[in-house]
């Protein structure tokens, strides 16, 4: 599948976030910003409260880079398997889609007349943008996408700052129902075969084993004892921008790799910063 590009035709906004923002003499529509992760969607408030952005801002919490997209009990399953070794849970959910839900009754409630979608091109952005898309099938309203620029190496909506977003907003184009329904099918062709784990490949999202990025850690590790932490941070900064892994990601992946006897740690494994890990005698150093 080749990478989706959205042709901009003129629509009941005229294309344009512009229009919008220069419309301040007439009733602004209610716009509902939507955005993956507290940070991101932090920074929308943010350039709502004090830069001109129009309408509110609402995230939904989540990485869907690795983790099932089929059933939000078994997403959360999975979730809290993640857990195990990285710190307290604070999951308090017994459904990983209820806050889709939720989503979906907010816009019902208050009558939002157009959902802004804020993506970038990385692996779990790219796949909420389809997500989200799926999830709104039955909102009648217009969905427009602001995508990140992406040319000056920042791929997430999070690593701009509330003016640069209340400016991009400008960018934003209303879909067709012919992309959104496309956008929907990407969704579940994502959410059907890409398994556990995902990767952004020049705009395609794609499965990989679960194991993919083991050899980031194993590199990170030594024969000496090394914090679990400073291993897992070390792993994430080998990550290309697009395809960005949580240390929470990283922190399961490390739990695998001691229980497979690939590397050693030095006692209890509750909390990634209480221990200290280093490569076992039977794994020869990766090279760097």
């Amino acid at each position: 599948m080749k990478k989706l590009s959205f042709v901009l035709v003129p629509n009941r906004y005229a294309g344009s976030g512009t229009r919008l923002m220069q419309e301040s003499s007439k009733r602004m529509p209610r716009l509902l910003h939507l955005a993956l992760g507290d940070s991101a969607a932090g920074c929308l408030r943010e350039a709502c409260r004090n830069h001109g952005l129009p309408g509110a801002a609402q995230g939904i919490q989540d990485d869907l880079s690795h983790g099932p997209l089929d059933d939000g009990q078994k997403r959360i399953d999975y979730m809290r398997a993640c857990f195990r070794g990285y710190d307290d849970l604070y999951l308090d959910l017994d459904d990983a889609f209820v806050p889709w839900r939720n989503l979906l009754a907010h816009i019902d409630e208050e009558g939002i007349e157009g959902v802004i979608i804020w993506c970038g091109d990385n692996v779990s952005e790219a796949t909420f943008l389809a997500m989200a898309c799926w999830w709104l099938t039955d909102y009648s309203g217009p969905l427009l996408p602001v995508t990140m620029p992406g040319a000056d190496g920042r791929h997430h909506v999070a690593a701009h700052t509330p003016a640069e977003l209340a400016g991009l907003f400008a960018c934003a184009r209303e879909l067709t129902n012919t992309e959104r329904a496309t956008l929907a099918g990407e969704f579940l062709r994502i959410r059907n075969e890409t398994g556990l784990l995902r990767r952004w490949e020049e705009g395609r999202i794609t499965g990989i084993p679960r194991d993919r990025y083991d050899q980031l850690l194993l590199a990170s590790c030594t024969i000496s004892w090394t914090p679990a932490l400073r291993v897992i941070g070390n792993a994430m900064a080998r990550c290309n921008q697009h395809n960005l892994l949580s240390d929470l990601f990283f922190s399961s992946r490390l739990q695998s790799l001691v229980e497979d006897g690939r590397v050693e740690a030095d006692g209890d494994r509750s909390r990634m910063r209480d221990y200290a890990v280093r490569l076992a005698e039977a794994c020869p150093p990766v090279a760097k």
